[in-house]
């Protein structure tokens, strides 16, 4: 099986949306050398998860105000303020927890009639490389890209994990 290429745009936009909607930093998300390519991994699946069009629209919703503060940004494409978010704000939810937690949460307009979150793991990558973890300062359970011996020394600040906090975060 074939796919087309994502183009470089399409991704930058998506990993810079992404890093509004999580707080990390949109380098982190998309670095400039990226064997994983979870940007890559991650868009493709939202896609066909909602089509082709519903991500093209939170996209376009994104590029309307990506100029504004990031935490405008995601209260406005999460729809913070509202009791009952869109179809669009749902998405939105379930890509920061693909970013966070490595798997896909199906919006709850997909979940019509189906009891209980219908919850899908991406891939190991995925996992392993999940935000949850760099928020946590930790690793995962069998996986750990720390040398033996960390544990001994005070973890580092949250900016060091690419969180985006003005203040660099705490210990």
């Amino acid at each position: 099986m074939t796919t087309t290429p994502v183009p470089d745009n399409i991704l930058a936009d998506f990993a810079n949306m992404s890093a509004a909607l999580t707080g990390f930093q949109s380098s982190v998300l998309r670095p400039f050398l990226d064997p994983v390519n979870l940007s890559g991994l991650y868009y493709g699946f939202a896609v066909s998860q909602v089509s082709q069009q519903a991500m093209d629209a939170l996209l376009n919703a994104y590029r309307a105000i990506a100029t504004q503060p990031a935490q405008t940004i995601a209260d406005t494409l999460l729809e913070t303020a509202s009791p009952t978010p869109s179809n669009q704000a749902q998405i939105a939810q379930s890509i920061v927890a693909m970013w966070y937690l490595g798997s896909w949460y199906k919006p709850a307009y997909q979940n019509a009639g189906t009891p209980g979150a219908v919850v899908q793991v991406v891939s190991s990558e995925a996992y392993t490389n999940g935000l949850v973890w760099k928020a946590a300062q930790a690793h995962p359970m069998g996986y750990s890209p720390f040398t033996f011996g960390y544990w001994s020394q005070p973890p580092a600040s949250l900016a060091t994990f690419g969180v985006n906090v003005p203040d660099g975060g705490g210990q």
